[in-house]
């Protein structure tokens, strides 16, 4: 039915995805410093949007780790199998916790520019490095079975799409 493995589909899935959440977090960082101080209302709505790419980040983060991760380490048969993506998710929470508390805690009159840069410069290299190094492992995944991969990754878009927006802690 399918011409070459799910591996392949899944691991080019998820680059587009992480694509847009390092397209989100550079838009952020790009326009950070010319956030007009004077109108509050601009900065709040910054914050707010900054405030939608960490949940979002959330979303994708934790469905892997309750979904998909514990399907593939079952498909593979190998525990621990994805546990290298999941360390590398710790690697970067932290800062990505101090950022996302900036933007849900920032009165607009107290919005600083430089310091949404600085949380940013905080996390963004090991984000980065994971979201390129979990592409290698999904490639990875060619060896196991295809039609398995291909079911737990459509058990994870399910999951994403019926818990979008269900753990939301953003004010709008």
């Amino acid at each position: 039915m399918y011409s070459s493995h799910a591996a392949y589909y899944v691991a080019t899935q998820m680059a587009l995805a992480h694509n847009g959440i390092l397209r989100g977090l550079n838009s952020i960082y790009l326009q950070a410093t010319h956030i007009p101080r004077q109108n509050l209302g601009t900065i709040q709505d910054f914050l707010t949007y900054c405030q939608c790419w960490c949940e979002s980040m959330h979303h994708h983060h934790d469905a892997e780790e309750q979904e998909f991760f514990p399907s593939i380490e079952l498909i593979s048969g190998v525990q621990g199998l994805m546990e290298r993506n999941v360390e590398q998710h710790r690697a970067f929470t932290p800062g990505f916790e101090q950022f996302q508390a900036y933007a849900r805690t920032c009165p607009p009159e107290d919005y600083d520019g430089q310091r949404i840069k600085s949380l940013i410069d905080g996390f963004a290299e090991p984000l980065s490095r994971h979201l390129h190094d979990e592409i290698d492992t999904l490639r990875a995944l060619d060896v196991y079975d295809s039609e398995r991969i291909r079911q737990a990754y459509r058990r994870l878009e399910k999951s994403l799409m019926a818990t979008d927006n269900v753990r939301s802690h953003v004010d709008i």
